[in-house]
């Protein structure tokens, strides 16, 4: 079988390319092209930059730069010419399916490409915005939405459970969303790489929140729930976020005018490695997003035994919901945030249980959810 997933950008710190964008979507959709080339022929249509061919360990990423590329900037012709070069590529690889991860314009385009073509095709949602968008910077997912699931006979899986369900509700015409769970090969080495901190941080308890500092990630909503805590609490607790700043930070004008900075920390942008290091120490994640996939740092987290304080109306709960594993804030009030900060920190964990829960979550067990969903999609289509 041949597969090609298309998607705007991914994460790798092999590639100049995409090293910088440290997210965990981008992570996983690299993943899902790798561990399904490890069994079937496996290529990666990107969008973000114009690239040669560029054979990874076992799929390639396939060619989009050439002498008659336009302008990334003129924004209708640069789309154009990225929807001419995948069909030269579906023309020349002829694949029994293509899997479209995300939504948007470039999404859209290649979509318009493959029905024109008569190729089967899913799309794969990894963050569902939905119809009660409260945060700014997704106004136009709600178009990208609407263009993509009110197609007939679209073929929609979600990363978890909870996008199924909000999907289904917003889209009545979308009978069976599949759910095809996230999954990791992070490994719990434990890592000892330099990471700057001091003393007085390591003999406290520190907990930390991965993930790219924005309004639909919330993270400023623990700086205000910090107040609500135990005194006892405060002065044994070392909160560290992890993550690239969109917000220009805000968040670190946040902690210093609330003269929190011995007790939460901006660490920045890091890399899987330097991440290794933070959850060789870290004894808790915490997850406050307004709208999340299934984390990718969550699954990372309890690789390495941590558990997790997130709210009950994640849409990450019903596949993460071992009251062994995480700890569940009942609203979204600060005050009740702060009571699950202090009851993780109160809670003896055990580490050994909460490795063995996470290895549910293997790419390998992922990735061959995704070839059997293509499998019955081709029998059910008659290909």
């Amino acid at each position: 079988m041949t597969i090609i997933s298309v998607t705007w950008t991914i994460y790798d710190d092999r590639l100049k390319a995409f090293m910088n964008n440290c997210t965990g979507g981008g992570l996983v959709i690299k993943n899902i092209c790798e561990y399904i080339g490890r069994k079937e022929k496996s290529y990666l249509f990107l969008g973000q930059v114009l690239l040669p061919e560029i054979r990874l360990d076992h799929f390639t990423i396939l060619e989009t730069l050439s002498e008659e590329a336009p302008d990334k900037y003129d924004n209708e012709n640069y789309l154009n010419y990225l929807a001419c070069q995948f069909e030269r590529h579906l023309m020349r690889l002829r694949p029994q399916i293509v899997n479209f991860h995300g939504i948007g314009d470039f999404v859209n385009k290649c979509v318009a490409v493959c029905e024109r073509l008569g190729i089967p095709y899913v799309a794969t949602n990894h963050l569902y915005i939905g119809i009660n968008n409260t945060y700014s910077g997704y106004e136009r997912c709600r178009v990208w939405e609407d263009d993509l699931y009110l197609k007939p006979d679209i073929q929609v899986t979600a990363v978890s459970t909870g996008i199924k369900k909000r999907i289904e509700k917003d889209y009545p015409n979308l009978k069976d969303v599949k759910v095809i769970l996230n999954g990791t090969d992070f490994m719990s080495d434990m890592e000892s790489e330099e990471i700057q901190l001091n003393n007085d941080i390591l003999r406290k308890k520190i907990l930390v929140c991965a993930g790219t500092v924005s309004e639909r990630k919330n993270q400023m909503q623990i700086i205000t729930a910090f107040k609500y805590l135990r005194n006892d609490i405060k002065d044994n607790i070392v909160i560290l976020f992890c993550g690239n700043d969109r917000m220009d930070g805000k968040l670190q004008r946040e902690i210093s005018e609330n003269a929190l900075d011995n007790q939460v920390m901006y660490c920045g942008a890091l890399t899987s490695k330097q991440m290794k290091t933070i959850y060789s120490i870290a004894e808790g994640l915490i997850m406050p997003s307004k709208a999340e996939g299934l984390s990718i740092a969550a699954l990372e987290a309890i690789s390495y035994g941590i558990p997790i304080i997130m709210f009950s109306d994640s849409e990450c709960v019903y596949d993460l919901n071992d009251k062994n594993v995480v700890c569940l804030a009942k609203d979204r009030r600060d005050e009740t945030l702060a009571d699950a900060i202090e009851e993780w920190f109160d809670r003896k964990w055990d580490g050994k249980y909460i490795k063995e829960y996470a290895e549910e979550f293997t790419l390998e067990h992922m990735a061959d959810k995704y070839l059997a969903f293509y499998k019955e999609l081709l029998i059910r289509k008659n290909v």
